[in-house]
């Protein structure tokens, strides 16, 4: 045991799946570590309803010859948060489950602090590590629901915008008609497709995969033409999530794309 190195397994209990990563074990306040992320080693991700593999997981920790030190489980739905806590087998350490707003150290500069995903406010830590002294940034992150956010100069975060990801406005287009196809996120994000559609379901690619990209790119202007007005101060832009890749590629501005930003926000927790 003496020779492997301390590690560190996150989990982020999201809307559809649970994600685990293993990263470097992180002592948030080393001076030497001020403006980086704890290192990811490895992730793999579970569908909410299909069982997880322990051994699976056992064995990613033991390929890197990490010896796992502490286990941070955060995310959207409290409740499979505890259930899955309850499941740990006995030789990992005793997990912290992440609840509440108040154990992150941001402030919410917002109407409703009690009322933001806890994913949001892990990714606003990460960024606060990695963003320039001074500068407002935004965040842009993929997922069933596509998030952009706004770190204010002191590193507060004040909100943003939220609209369906692909996957759920997928699911919206061909429940809630008769005979429009599910396009699936294979399909999606394979590679773009043409914008004028020429078969039904060649439409309905166009208009999800162009219909992100446009609003996104139009939601990000906006906001940041007000955070320019508001603060005369330089912003920075980051990218996270599933569909990051792709959509990134289609972005009107440069990002620093983090595939694992919640994780290793998690991570970063003192």
């Amino acid at each position: 045991m003496f020779n492997l190195n301390p590690a560190q397994l996150v989990v982020d209990v999201g809307n559809t799946r649970y994600k685990f990563a293993f990263l470097e074990q992180f002592w948030a306040d080393d001076e030497s570590s001020l403006d980086k992320l704890p290192e990811c080693y490895g992730t793999i991700a579970y569908e909410n309803d299909e069982p997880i593999c322990w051994r699976e997981i056992q064995k990613l920790l033991a390929d890197h010859s990490k010896h796992l030190v502490r286990v941070l489980i955060s995310g959207s739905h409290p409740d499979r948060m505890d259930d899955l806590a309850a499941t740990f087998p006995g030789d990992f350490p005793e997990p912290r489950v992440v609840l509440y707003a108040d154990e992150l150290p941001v402030c919410l500069d917002v109407q409703h602090p009690e009322t933001v995903g806890l994913d949001r406010i892990l990714n606003v830590m990460a960024v606060n590590r990695l963003r320039s002294p001074a500068h407002w940034a935004i965040i842009v992150d993929t997922g069933t629901a596509t998030t952009i956010d706004v770190v204010s100069c002191e590193g507060a975060f004040q909100g943003g915008a939220i609209l369906p990801g692909y996957e759920l406005a997928a699911h919206s287009l061909h429940d809630y008609t008769e005979l429009l196809p599910l396009i699936s996120m294979e399909e999606i994000l394979e590679e773009p497709p043409d914008v004028v559609g020429r078969q039904t379901n060649h439409a309905v690619r166009s208009g999800l995969f162009w219909g992100q990209v446009g609003a996104v790119n139009e939601i990000v202007s906006r906001i940041s033409e007000e955070l320019h007005k508001t603060t005369q101060a330089e912003g920075e832009f980051y990218l996270t999530g599933g569909a990051a890749p792709l959509l990134g590629a289609h972005l009107n501005r440069p990002f620093r794309y983090y595939p694992q930003l919640t994780l290793q926000g998690l991570g970063s927790l003192e």
